[in-house]
């Protein structure tokens, strides 16, 4: 009676998304895992509205619609589902197993309305919409581990973790990636004993990858940067001179870990 299952991701393009919010205090937005980075922006706006304003069909002109209900997403992904570098605080991911002593269709009405009587509680005594303190904190921890999976993030952080020989700055690329194969510095003793302190996409791509820079795509550079999100110690910076590579957005190392 109060619940929806309807709404699409498609449906967030256009008044067909509001005019499914109407008569609904419950909405389910099923499988995020199929979100793209598009759809993803496309979601944020919309969830994020507190008033939907359009011409209803058959309406005469546009009318204000303010919010009455909320939106769950639900998905099966075992390997993340959210891809948003720039945050995720709209999304609270919470785990369920689905092995709960009562199945969903075995709760009677008068457990529903008795439901909705301690929701009405709660929000009579001021329950707050937002998280605060430890919630706020969990709900970051959450975020990060339900951010999507990539089989190279080990790479990346094997990568990084590398100690480097003082003389990384005068290295060109081919010298690089043959130090960090194991091959043409072991005849010579040459070990590593500095810490990398940044990094950047585009050495991320043509040295830890061994891509050329030519073939580097927009999305090639955001899933690096969703694989540097989840590494702890490194904190996304303005742009740098690197040498190589010339200016880039920087990631900066945090920990001050000695080696």
């Amino acid at each position: 009676e109060w619940f929806s299952d309807s709404l699409t991701l498609t449906d967030m393009r256009d008044k067909a998304g509001p005019e499914k919010l109407q008569g609904y205090w419950i909405l389910e937005l099923g499988e995020l895992a199929g979100m793209r980075k598009a759809d993803v922006e496309t979601v944020k706006s919309f969830i994020s509205r507190v008033d939907d304003k359009y011409r209803a069909s058959y309406g005469v002109s546009v009318e204000s619609h303010p919010r009455q209900c909320i939106i769950v997403g639900s998905t099966n992904a075992e390997t993340g589902f959210l891809r948003d570098i720039t945050g995720n605080r709209r999304f609270w991911p919470i785990r369920v197993s689905g092995n709960s002593s009562k199945k969903a269709w075995q709760i009677t009405k008068d457990e529903v309305a008795q439901i909705w009587a301690e929701t009405l509680v709660f929000y009579r005594n001021g329950e707050k919409l937002y998280l605060e303190g430890e919630d706020a904190a969990q709900a970051v921890t959450e975020q990060a581990d339900a951010m999507e999976t990539d089989e190279r993030e080990g790479l990346v952080r094997e990568y990084l973790d590398t100690l480097l020989p003082e003389n990384w700055s005068e290295l060109d690329l081919y010298e690089r990636r043959n130090f960090l194969s194991g091959t043409g510095f072991a005849d010579i003793g040459k070990k590593g004993t500095v810490r990398r302190t940044s990094v950047c996409n585009m050495e991320i791509w043509c040295e830890c990858f061994c891509k050329d820079s030519s073939s580097m795509k927009k999305s090639d550079s955001y899933e690096i940067g969703s694989i540097m999100q989840k590494i702890e110690g490194w904190d996304k910076s303005d742009r740098d001179n690197f040498v190589i590579y010339g200016r880039q957005r920087a990631y900066l190392r945090t920990s001050r870990d000695k080696p």
